[in-house]
C-alpha cells in the first residue's frame, strides 16, 4: 500500500461514581460563527400555525428490502450468501464442555462478555436499531466505545481503556457479570426555522452504571455507536482508491467550506496501513476485518485473526469459563459471512416516481449537500465478479468531515478527530422503517431525516443553514428526495 501512503502524505501535508458523556449546556444548531449570516433569529416567536417538516406524499407502507441478495449473483455465490445469512441471523450459544451434537460445535463460544447473541440483533433486517427511550436500559444495537488518550505506537489505533477494553459489554453468560449497565438520557433543544416553524432535537447522554471493574481511567474517551445499514457494502469496497482520494480536499483549496480527507487505518489482515472505508469514522479498511471485529467485540467469538477473548487486561473471566476452542468460528464460516455482507442488494431509488422528489434533488445540490454526499461512482474489481465495473449511486465520498462540536464525541480514531465522521451513504434512506424513530447518525440521536440535517455543523453548517432558511415547501421537497433514495 505504498501508493496509498504516498498519496495520503500529499493530501494531509498541511493538516495537523457514574461515568457519562455529558451534553453541553446549550445547543444552537441554527447558528455557527463561520456563516452565521444564514442563521434565523431564534428569539423570534414561533408561528403556531406552522408545522414541522414532513415528507410529501410517498408510499407510507414501504417494505423492508435490506435482506435481498444482489440480483447479479451467480449460483455458487448465491449459495454462499444464503449460508452467510443463516449465520448472520443465528443466535450464538455459550460454550458447553463436550457439546451435545456436532451441529452445535460451530456456534459454541458466546461471550463470556457480549452485547448481542447474533449479528441480526444489532442490524435488524441488516438495517439499524433505534436508541431506547429516556432512562431505560440501552437496547441491543448501541455500543459504547472506550479509549484513553494516545495511540498504539505500531498500528496508530486508539488505546483501549485498561479496565474495560475498547467497548463496554453489558451482557454476560452464566457465571460472568456484565461490565456495567448502560442507560441513555436526552437533553431536548428547540429552535426556529426562518419561517417561524419550531423544531426540536434531542441530545443523548450515555451513563455507565454498576461498573464491575472499578473506575474508568481518568481521561477515558467515550463514543456511542449504533449499528448501521449494511446494504451495498461490497460495492463500496470495490470503489477504486484513487476515485475516493480524488475528492479529498484537506485544505479546502476550492474554498467551498468542505475539506474531506481520508482516514488511514491499520489492517491486521494485510499488516499494513490502508484507506479506511467502513465504520462511522472510516476506521476499518476491509469487510472481513469489520465482520471479525464485530464477532469478537459484540458477540465474543474468536477467530484466526482475533484469537484472544474479549476481556480487558486484568479481567480473568475469559480464562475461568469454558470457551468454544481457540477459534470459535471457522474460516469457511467467516467467508460466508463476508460474502453475505458483500452481496446485500441496494434497493432501487424511486426518484423518478415523484415530481416532488425530482425538485428536491435540485435543492439537494443547491444547498451544497452533494459536496460530501457524492452521487455516483464506478466500481473497480470486486471479489464478486458481478459487482465489478458497476455504476452506483451511494451518495457518499467515504471521506472524513468535521461536523462540528455538537456532533463530536471527543474520541479520535486513527486520523479521525473527535469531530470528524465518514460521510454516511444515503442509498436506502427512505426505506428505513418509519414506525417509531429512524435512529439516524452515529448514535441514533436523529429521529427523522429532518433532525439529521439540523445536526450538521462544521463543514455541514452551510447546507444546514440553507435548509434552516428555506421555506416549508422547499424543505418538504428536499425530504421527499431523500425519502425516494
Amino acid at each position: 500500500m505504498l501508493c496509498f501512503a504516498l498519496l495520503l502524505a500529499v493530501l494531509l501535508a498541511a493538516c495537523t461514581g457514574e461515568e457519562s458523556v455529558a451534553a453541553p449546556e446549550e445547543l444552537t444548531p441554527s447558528s455557527e460563527p463561520a456563516d452565521s449570516s444564514a442563521s434565523p433569529d431564534e428569539s423570534a416567536s414561533p408561528d403556531e400555525s406552522a408545522t414541522t417538516t414532513t415528507p410529501l406524499a410517498l408510499d407510507e407502507q414501504l417494505p423492508i428490502v435490506f435482506t435481498d441478495p444482489d440480483s447479479t449473483l451467480d449460483g455458487e455465490t448465491l449459495q454462499r450468501f444464503i449460508t452467510g445469512q443463516e449465520l448472520f441471523d443465528r443466535d450464538w450459544t455459550a460454550a458447553i464442555p463436550a457439546s451435545t451434537t456436532d451441529e452445535d460445535v460451530s456456534l459454541d463460544g458466546l461471550g463470556p462478555l457480549f452485547n448481542a447473541q447474533s449479528c441480526a440483533a444489532c442490524h435488524l433486517s441488516t438495517g439499524r436499531r433505534q436508541v431506547p427511550p429516556e432512562g431505560e436500559l440501552t437496547d441491543v444495537g448501541l455500543v459504547i466505545r472506550l479509549s484513553v488518550p494516545g495511540v498504539d505506537p505500531i498500528t496508530g489505533a486508539p488505546i483501549p481503556e485498561p479496565n474495560y477494553g475498547d467497548q463496554v459489554q453489558d451482557r454476560a453468560i452464566d457465571g460472568a457479570n456484565p461490565e456495567g449497565t448502560v442507560f441513555t438520557n436526552y437533553v431536548t433543544q428547540q429552535g426556529l426555522f426562518a419561517d417561524g416553524t419550531l423544531f426540536e432535537i434531542i441530545w443523548p447522554t450515555v451513563n455507565l452504571r454498576d461498573r464491575q471493574h472499578g473506575p474508568l481511567t481518568e481521561g477515558t474517551q467515550f463514543s456511542a455507536r449504533i449499528g448501521g445499514q449494511l446494504i451495498g457494502m461490497g460495492l463500496l469496497e470495490a470503489i477504486p482508491q484513487e476515485a475516493i482520494l480524488a475528492n479529498a480536499d484537506p485544505n479546502d483549496a476550492n474554498q467551498d467550506g468542505v475539506s474531506g480527507r481520508p482516514n488511514a487505518v491499520w489492517n491486521p489482515l494485510t499488516q499494513d496501513t490502508e484507506l479506511g472505508r467502513f465504520g462511522w469514522k472510516a476506521n476499518l479498511a476491509s469487510l472481513e476485518h469489520q465482520v471479525l471485529q464485530a464477532l469478537h467485540g459484540d458477540i465474543g467469538i474468536t477467530s484466526e485473526l482475533i484469537s484472544d477473548g474479549n476481556c480487558a487486561v486484568g479481567q480473568t473471566v475469559c480464562d475461568d469459563l469454558p470457551s468454544g476452542g481457540e477459534f470459535e468460528i471457522t474460516a469457511d464460516e467467516v467467508d460466508a459471512l463476508v460474502t453475505y455482507s458483500r452481496a446485500i442488494d441496494v434497493p432501487a431509488p424511486r426518484t423518478d416516481e415523484s415530481e416532488d422528489a425530482q425538485a428536491g434533488e435540485e435543492l439537494f445540490r443547491s444547498f451544497g449537500c452533494a459536496s460530501c454526499h457524492i452521487e455516483s461512482f464506478t466500481t473497480g474489481e470486486s471479489p464478486i465478479e458481478s459487482l465489478s465495473n458497476r455504476e452506483i449511486q451511494p451518495y457518499t465520498d467515504l471521506l472524513l468531515h468535521d461536523l462540528g462540536f455538537d456532533m463530536g464525541d471527543d474520541r479520535p480514531d486513527f486520523l479521525a478527530t473527535g469531530n470528524e465522521w465518514r460521510t454516511a451513504p444515503l442509498w436506502g434512506l427512505g426505506l428505513i422503517p418509519v414506525e417509531g424513530d429512524r435512529g439516524l447518525l452515529h448514535d441514533g440521536r436523529a429521529r427523522t431525516i429532518d433532525e439529521a440535517i439540523l445536526w450538521h455543523g462544521g463543514e455541514g453548517a452551510r447546507s444546514r443553514n440553507a435548509y434552516l432558511q428555506a421555506e416549508l415547501e422547499d424543505r418538504q421537497l428536499l425530504i421527499a428526495f431523500l425519502e425516494s433514495l
